[in-house]
């Protein structure tokens, strides 16, 4: 695939998710969420618990796909979007590291949406490697770190990221 290929198919990609966020949000707001499937109400469920987000789910001049500054700390529609992975995982009991993690941090007295945040730092933190590096998803890294992170306390996790962020440094640094 060409580099244009690839961006062009991030846009159209995009475009889809704004415009479902976009039909499901506006559903929601009109109170029409039995017409919606299980998996858009699954969506609608995510997008309820993130209303703070509500203007850039109600903002028509963003459906086009195009490259999207939301002036916060990050992308709400990558947040919304990866809660929608995270969920999947757990829905689909896999990888199993997934279920064992957010068991494990249940446990510790977190909320479902506090550990869904966690699995979502650490989630994201793989995937920015591999595509700052134009590698594969490395799905073996993934379930190491969330192995690593059930068993330390919530405040320890960032610290494991981070580890392996330098622990990968070095490796890249070998080759």
């Amino acid at each position: 695939m060409t580099d244009d290929t690839l961006r062009k198919a991030a846009i159209q990609q995009r475009q889809l998710f704004r415009q479902t966020v976009y039909r499901i949000w506006g559903m929601v707001k009109d109170d029409r969420r039995a017409e919606l499937s299980e998996k858009e109400n699954n969506l609608a469920e995510i997008l309820t618990d993130h209303e703070e987000y509500s203007d850039h789910f109600e903002n028509i001049d963003i459906l086009d796909g195009r490259e999207y500054e939301a002036g916060l700390l990050f992308n709400p529609f990558l947040h919304i979007s990866s809660h929608l992975m995270v969920e999947d995982q757990l829905s689909a009991n896999s990888p199993t590291e997934a279920i064992l993690f957010y068991k494990a941090i249940e446990a510790k007295g977190c909320s479902h949406h506090q550990a869904i945040h966690f699995m979502i730092m650490i989630l994201l933190h793989v995937m920015h490697e591999s595509a700052s590096g134009m590698r594969p998803f490395d799905a073996n890294r993934y379930k190491r770190l969330l192995t690593k992170c059930k068993e330390v306390e919530t405040t320890e996790i960032d610290k494991i990221i981070e580890n392996d962020l330098l622990e990968n440094q070095d490796c890249q640094a070998i080759h």
